[in-house]
C-alpha cells in the first residue's frame, strides 16, 4: 500500500508535522538553557569564586528530556545510526526484509523502553531531589514519554524508506 494514499497517514500528516515542529522547538529550547545553565556554572565557579549549587541537577533533569525527545526527532527522520554493510549486499528484496527487522526491533526496543521507563516512575513518585526538593519522577518521565513519542513516529513513518536500489545514506 501506497504511503501517499493512505487515509490515516494523510489525515496525520498534519499532526505529524505539528508534533514534530513543537518537538524540535522544545529541544532547542532545552540544549540552549542547558548550554547557558553550564557557562553559568563555569562563571560563577571560577570568576566569583561561588556555586550554583542547583545548577548541576537541572542540567541533568534537562539533558534527560532533551535526549529522550531528541531521539523521538531523529526517528521521525529515520535517522538512527545504522550499519549498512549487510544491506547493501543484498538484493533489493533482502534490503525490505532487513529494513522491516530493523524496525521491529527498533519498535520493540522502544515499547521495553517505554515498559520500563513507567517501572522507573512508579519506583520514584515519591521520592524528591535532594538539591531542588522536585519530585523525581518529574525528571524521570521523560523516558516512557520519549520513547513513547519515538515508537509513534516509528509506526508513522514505517513505509518511509529508501529506495529499494539505493543506500539508506545517499552520500555513499
Amino acid at each position: 500500500m501506497n504511503s501517499a494514499s493512505d487515509p490515516l497517514s494523510v489525515a496525520a500528516r498534519p499532526i505529524f508535522g505539528r508534533l514534530r515542529a513543537t518537538l524540535t522547538f522544545v529541544s532547542v529550547v532545552l540544549l540552549a538553557s542547558y548550554f547557558v545553565l553550564v557557562l553559568l556554572q563555569v562563571f560563577f565557579r571560577y570568576v566569583l569564586n561561588e556555586s550554583l549549587f542547583w545548577a548541576e541537577e537541572f542540567v541533568r533533569g534537562l539533558m534527560l528530556w532533551g535526549v529522550m525527545l531528541s531521539s523521538a526527532l531523529v526517528a521521525a527522520g529515520r535517522a538512527h545510526i545504522r550499519i549498512e554493510v549487510l544491506e547493501l549486499m543484498l538484493p533489493p528484496a533482502g534490503r525490505r526484509i532487513v529494513m522491516m527487522l530493523v524496525d521491529i526491533v527498533t519498535l520493540a526496543f522502544c515499547l521495553t523502553l517505554v515498559w520500563a521507563g513507567i517501572e522507573l516512575v512508579d519506583r520514584t513518585w515519591f521520592q524528591r531531589s535532594p538539591l531542588l526538593d522536585v519530585p523525581k519522577y518529574s525528571v524521570y518521565l521523560a523516558v516512557p514519554i520519549g520513547a513513547a513519542i519515538e515508537a509513534i513516529f516509528m509506526i508513522m513513518t514505517w513505509q518511509n524508506h529508501a529506495p529499494s536500489g539505493e543506500p539508506t545514506d545517499r552520500t555513499l
